[in-house]
């Protein structure tokens, strides 16, 4: 299992204010160390569509060139494409926000409701996603997904697919549960593992508290991740 990564959905969870991050963390507009923290325990995070938006100012992006300077080197970022950031935001601010992450950029990911996107913002994204040369991942089956350009299956415990990325819909409060789900996902991304492909998994539940997911890193270690 070597080269498998495990991270969260998003690093700003106000639970985990009180137990993983230290309490006179930096947290706000001005000065935020989230993300710097999260890093020195995780390698890999998907970052939520509603993460790109300032908070207080919802037409303009926050400061991504930050965030490469927040994480370490090995981090990767895999991004969340909602089809509203198409309606609140220009194509050539979202390409242009993508572009200052390639370095660390591992996957974009498209939801089912990406046939809302206008038809032009389609095609300039499939030569964007090609000229980052990112991989383009969906809870869509291919066949039924609009790009015009390679696209995976998202693998998840009620739609498992041959992937190498996972998102797990699990609190992780069970590891043995856990790492059963890890096994059957796994022997899923066989195929992609011999061919090298690193794989991922990003664990996303309201519940999920980032001790637990320390923990699953450790199991995955332990399993040989």
């Amino acid at each position: 299992m070597n080269n498998i990564r495990a991270g969260a959905y998003g690093w700003c969870h106000s639970a985990w204010l009180n137990g993983f991050y230290p309490d006179d963390l930096p947290v706000g507009k001005e000065e935020d160390w989230r993300l710097a923290y999260y890093s020195n325990e995780f390698n890999t995070v998907l970052v939520p569509a509603d993460y790109w938006l300032d908070e207080s100012e919802q037409t303009q992006f926050v400061d991504c060139e930050q965030w490469l300077e927040d994480v370490n080197d090995d981090f990767q970022f895999n991004v969340e494409c909602h089809a509203s950031m198409f309606v609140q935001l220009s194509f050539d601010e979202i390409a242009g926000q993508l572009k200052k992450l390639q370095p660390k950029l591992s996957a974009l990911i498209v939801p089912q409701d990406w046939s809302q996107v206008p038809k032009l913002s389609q095609g300039q994204f499939c030569d964007l996603a090609d000229l980052l040369m990112v991989d383009v991942f969906t809870d869509n089956r291919p066949e039924d997904t609009v790009l015009d350009i390679p696209v995976k299956n998202i693998w998840r415990q009620k739609g498992r697919h041959d992937s190498n990325l996972a998102v797990f819909d699990d609190d992780l409060t069970d590891l043995r549960l856990a790492r059963t789900i890890v096994d059957d996902f796994m022997s899923q991304a066989s195929e992609m593992k011999q061919n090298n492909h690193e794989t991922t998994i990003i664990v996303s539940h309201p519940e999920l508290r980032a001790g637990d997911l320390s923990q699953f890193r450790k199991v995955l270690e332990i399993m040989g991740g």
